[in-house]
């Protein structure tokens, strides 16, 4: 087995790359304990101290059970690495925080009067205020509920582009709701 010697920012620890990549479980654990509290500091930023935990929890899961992403660090700052990976499964679980409603919601009786109400509303900002440019893009977003990522997908416009769109148009239909309302 082939040792790595990590750098500086990992305190000068030594991780059995071999053993890393196999994934054995003694080696992860070794890496948990020298790094789970500073990703766990590291997390609250993005996701708060209740939801940094779950999300310190699935990095080193993730580790144990995927081997392609093991295989990705190659050497360097194992610490740089794993704080890359917490950030991203920070913001992914903000993203599937904001989509699910809490579970301690129930639904509230449907009524499909506001449903229409704010269907005419965009339909009227659509014609008025919408550059034909942009039309089937808010068309995508606002009405059937995509994401960036899907219509950048289905269009062929990088995800980029459609962000500054969705800015522009969302202010644009604050000042057109305020306009409009009695």
């Amino acid at each position: 087995m082939r040792p790595l010697q990590a750098t500086e920012a990992d305190r000068g620890k030594v991780i059995d790359l071999e053993a890393f990549h196999a994934g054995h479980e003694g080696v992860i654990r070794a890496i948990y304990l020298e790094h789970g509290a500073a990703l766990l500091r590291e997390t609250c930023r993005y996701a708060g101290p209740a939801e940094a935990e779950s999300v310190v929890h699935d990095v080193f899961v993730e580790l144990l059970r995927n081997r392609a992403l093991r295989a990705q660090f190659v050497g360097g700052a194992l610490a740089a690495w794993l704080r890359q990976i917490a950030r991203l499964k920070a913001l992914e679980h903000l993203r599937r925080a904001r989509r699910q409603p809490p579970a301690w919601l129930s639904p509230e009786p449907y009524s499909g009067e506001g449903t229409l109400e704010a269907r005419d509303v965009l339909a009227r900002f659509l014609a008025a205020e919408v550059p034909e440019a942009q039309k089937r893009f808010f068309g995508m977003r606002f009405l059937a509920r995509q994401t960036q990522v899907e219509i950048a997908a289905q269009l062929g416009i990088p995800r980029s582009t459609l962000e500054g769109w969705e800015h522009r148009l969302t202010e644009k239909l604050r000042a057109f709701v305020v306009e409009t309302s009695p």
